[in-house]
């Protein structure tokens, strides 16, 4: 018997449940704080994306193919698709209980099958799951005497780098401002004039801005790496890019015809300049422009903790900035986490004393009062322990079940202990009570 094995041997349990309250105090110092439980949701998005082109061509081309496909695979409970110019986006809801990962799997498989089917110039099938810990946990604003381009550049070059670094974060995201891009602007009579198209001009810049492998070079018991450096390094190489040829190809095999062969370079036809690409996103901050930073943890990471370590970090990059340029923190997640969490220990620490000065009302005996005092903080601090070792946070629904948990321990305390009291005043010694009682009372 338990209860016999326990009463026999007090030294020995005593030393197991010190153990075990160490073990369990180090690892719930450890244990991930987050607002809700890691929940799975069983659906999965699948991105496409292909510049440049109408919402109808594709659907037609990029939408309904793999939706086609997507169809077969087990335990669908609907599908839903937008097409956009430039982008396909198809939705898949499963029945709750399916294996989100085998799911993904399974359609990346089927997406195999139709992708040389696709477009060549739409980009590779990108597939999503849901995922709560994907959304910012705090986010912050970048302002200054600069332009947004500027202050941009400062926050890929030197904050997110850093950022990024700091154990426990996933990515920080920059928005707001433009990125630096060459722009090439060809009027439309001198295509007409050169006989060219757009698709003709993309493609010549495309193959000559390449890095390509060249094989190897083999020197006595050493391999060396051969690579082409075909990529553009400034502008000028771009301008004098040969795109055509006026009087036919060149043949080296004829002198004569190459020598009434004229190069057409892009300068020729086009404006190149250092420019920047498109706003597509703006930043205000009380009328002036800045950069928005969002920070995102990685799953299972203890969410207070990651956003304590980058408050940490900004205040040290604040100083590694330009003059003139400040980080600010304008929202924060675990702000309500720590107010929530805070909320629900308070409630029970609360209402496990007040149970316990009841109890002593009532039953007006201190050492019993006592035991069931001490029972109370170790079973939390064992249930912290397994929590731990579970993979399991510290959030609302945990919280609540914890304080669910103490009131069934008091409930139970109560009984048992009531019924050892019973065989006490009936003469029975010390250890045959709470052997008997705890053996009654044990179901």
């Amino acid at each position: 018997m338990i209860s016999k094995s326990i009463v026999k041997h007090p030294v020995t349990i005593l030393i197991i449940f010190i153990l075990i309250v160490v073990l369990g105090l180090y690892t719930a110092s450890n244990l991930a704080i987050d607002l809700y439980p890691e929940i799975k949701f069983p659906a999965l998005a699948v991105t496409t994306t292909y510049k440049g082109v109408g919402p109808e061509e594709i659907e037609k081309s990029i939408t309904r193919p793999i939706e086609s496909v997507i169809g077969t695979v087990g335990n669908i409970d609907k599908i839903t698709s937008t097409s956009a110019e430039g982008s396909s986006l198809i939705f898949i809801s499963f029945t709750y209980g399916t294996d989100i990962s085998e799911a993904a799997n399974d359609v990346r498989d089927k997406i195999e099958y139709i992708k040389n089917y696709l477009p060549e110039e739409a980009e590779t099938p990108m597939i999503l799951k849901a995922d709560l810990s994907m959304l910012p946990i705090m986010s912050f604003i970048v302002t200054g005497n600069r332009s947004p381009e500027e202050l941009r550049k400062i926050a890929q070059d030197i904050i997110q780098p850093k950022l990024e670094q700091i154990q426990g974060v996933a990515s920080a995201s920059v928005s707001g401002g433009r990125d630096r891009a060459i722009l090439v602007e060809i009027p439309q009579n001198r295509l007409e004039a050169y006989n060219l198209t757009m698709t003709q001009i993309a493609s010549m810049l495309r193959g000559q801005n390449v890095q390509i492998s060249a094989g190897t070079l083999t020197e006595g018991n050493k391999n060396y790496l051969v690579n082409t450096s075909g990529e553009y390094t400034d502008i000028e190489q771009i301008k004098n890019t040969v795109i055509a040829y006026k009087g036919g190809t060149p043949d080296p095999m004829n002198p004569r015809k190459t020598s009434q062969t004229a190069a057409i370079r892009l300068s020729d036809i086009a404006n190149v300049y250092d420019g920047l690409k498109r706003e597509e996103t703006t930043v205000l901050v009380n009328d002036k422009a800045g950069i928005h930073i969002d920070i995102q943890k990685q799953t299972g990471q203890n969410t207070v903790k990651v956003a304590d370590s980058v408050k940490e970090r900004i205040k040290k990059i604040n100083t590694e900035v330009p003059t003139g340029v400040k980080i600010e923190l304008i929202s924060d997640n675990t702000q309500i986490i720590k107010n929530s969490l805070n909320s629900v220990v308070k409630q029970i620490i609360e209402g496990a004393i007040f149970s316990i000065l009841v109890l002593l009302l009532f039953l007006r005996n201190v050492r019993g009062i006592i035991i069931i005092g001490v029972a109370l903080p170790i079973s939390v601090v064992i249930t912290l322990m397994l929590m731990y070792f579970f993979n399991l946070t510290l959030n609302i629904m945990t919280l609540a079940g914890l304080a669910l948990g103490i009131g069934m321990l008091v409930d139970n305390s109560i009984i048992i202990f009531e019924k050892i009291y019973a065989y006490r005043e009936k003469g029975t010694k010390h250890s045959s009570a709470a052997m008997i009682g705890t053996q009654e009372m044990i179901m």
